[in-house]
C-alpha cells in the first residue's frame, strides 16, 4: 500500500474496464483522487476495491461519487461501505459521504409514447436514488451482517459512518428524464472541504438519467472524470482548462464483434453507439476543452485483445496535441507537486 505520499494530488486508476462483464484483464471502472492524504473515489466497479487498498487505507476515504447507476459502476459499492465500518486498524476515521443521482420523476424515455411502452413492460419496478441504494445495502442486503456485528462486536450504527446524498440538479437547467436529459447547463458544486471542491454536470448517456461527470479542484490542480457519455458539450464545459481529463472510450466495431447476431445484439448496438464516445471523437473533446493531458479509461470492449488500443491512441493523438495515455489498472498520475516521486513500479501510465 502506498502511504508515503504526504502532500500533492494524484489519480489512481483502480479499474479501467467498461461494461457489466467479468474481465481477466481490467477491473470495473473506478478512479481514486488523493489530495494531501484524503481520498475521493469516483465509481465502484467490479474488483476495484482490492486496488483501492493497494493505494490508500480506509481512514483516508472521505467521499464516494457515483456517476450513474449502471451496474458496472456500482458493483463494489457495498464492499466500499461495509469494509471500512469499524474494523480495528481498518476503519473510516470520519463519516464518509456518498453522492450520486437522485430518483428521476419519470421513467427515462425517448419520448412520451416510448415512456408509456416502458411503463407497461416494467410492471411495478421502480428506479431508485443513491440514498435509497445506500439504505438498501446497509438495511437490507447486509442487514444480517450489520445486526450480528452490532450485537457480537459492539459496533455502532453504520449510518453514523456512512451518509448518502442525492445530487440535486439545479432547477434552472430544466432537466427532464424524457424531454431534456442533458440540457446545456453550467457546472455546479456538490461538495467541498478544506482540500477540494467537487463540481458536477449532466452528460449524455442516452436513457441513463441522471448521468454525471465530475471535476475535482485542489490547490495543486484539477481533474475531470467524464463518466459514461457520448460526445458532450457539457463535459467539455466542465473540463475547460483542467490539468487532467479521464474520459471513457469505445471501440464500437471491436465490441460488436464480440456479440452474436440477434435482437439482443441489435438493441445493445443502439445503446453503445448513442451513449458512448468513440475513439474518433475523444481527442476532439480534450482539444476543445483545452486540458493539459488526456487519459483514456472505461475501455470498451473490456476483454483481452478485443479493443484496438493502438488505433485508440493514435487517433486521439491525431486530434489532441497534449499527452495521451491509455490507462491500465493501478496506473498513477500526479497533478502538481508531490512529497516523493512515485516509482515506475507503481505506475504503468505516464505522469502528468
Amino acid at each position: 500500500m502506498n502511504t508515503t505520499q504526504a502532500t500533492g494530488m494524484s489519480v489512481y486508476t483502480l479499474g479501467t474496464g467498461g461494461g457489466p462483464i467479468v474481465s481477466s484483464s481490467r477491473a470495473g471502472t473506478s478512479t481514486a483522487i488523493r489530495v494531501d492524504g484524503a481520498t475521493y473515489v469516483i465509481d465502484c466497479g467490479m474488483g476495484s476495491i482490492r486496488n483501492y487498498r493497494a493505494h490508500a487505507d480506509w481512514g483516508e476515504l472521505r467521499a464516494v461519487l457515483l456517476t450513474h447507476h449502471h451496474s458496472d459502476h456500482i458493483y463494489d459499492l457495498g464492499s466500499y461501505l461495509v469494509t471500512g465500518w469499524q474494523v480495528p486498524g481498518e476503519s473510516f476515521t470520519r463519516p464518509i459521504q456518498v453522492f450520486g443521482p437522485g430518483r428521476p420523476n419519470r421513467i427515462p424515455a425517448l419520448d412520451g409514447e416510448h415512456e408509456q411502452q416502458i411503463v407497461a413492460r416494467i410492471a411495478e419496478r421502480e428506479m431508485t436514488s443513491t440514498e435509497e441504494i445506500v439504505d438498501a445495502l446497509l438495511d437490507k442486503v447486509f442487514s444480517s451482517d450489520v445486526v450480528i456485528r452490532m450485537a457480537d462486536e459492539g459496533r455502532d450504527e453504520p449510518h453514523e459512518w456512512i451518509r448518502s446524498q442525492n445530487i440535486q440538479i439545479p432547477e434552472s437547467a430544466g432537466a427532464c428524464a424524457v424531454d431534456n436529459r442533458h440540457p446545456d447547463m453550467e457546472p455546479f458544486e456538490i461538495y467541498s472541504d478544506e482540500l477540494v471542491t467537487i463540481s458536477a454536470i449532466l452528460v449524455d448517456h442516452r436513457l441513463c438519467f441522471p448521468a454525471f461527470a465530475y471535476r475535482i479542484d485542489s490547490q495543486y490542480g484539477s481533474v475531470v472524470v467524464s463518466g459514461d457519455t457520448a460526445y458532450s458539450e457539457n463535459c467539455i464545459k466542465l473540463a475547460r482548462g483542467a490539468d487532467l481529463l479521464l474520459h471513457e472510450v469505445i471501440d464500437l466495431p471491436g465490441i460488436l464483434a464480440t456479440f452474436p447476431d440477434g435482437p439482443t445484439r441489435d438493441g445493445i448496438e443502439v445503446h453503445l453507439r448513442e451513449s458512448h464516445t468513440p475513439y474518433s471523437e475523444v481527442g476532439k473533446v480534450a482539444a476543445k476543452a483545452g486540458v493539459g493531458a488526456l487519459v483514456l479509461h472505461h475501455i470498451v470492449p473490456n476483454t483481452p485483445g478485443a479493443a484496438d488500443l493502438e488505433a485508440m491512441l493514435e487517433t486521439a493523438r491525431g486530434d489532441f496535441s497534449g499527452n495521451v495515455t491509455i490507462a491500465e489498472d493501478n496506473d498513477v498520475y500526479s497533478v502538481g507537486p508531490v512529497a516523493v516521486e512515485i516509482s515506475a513500479a507503481e505506475s504503468n501510465g505516464s505522469l502528468v
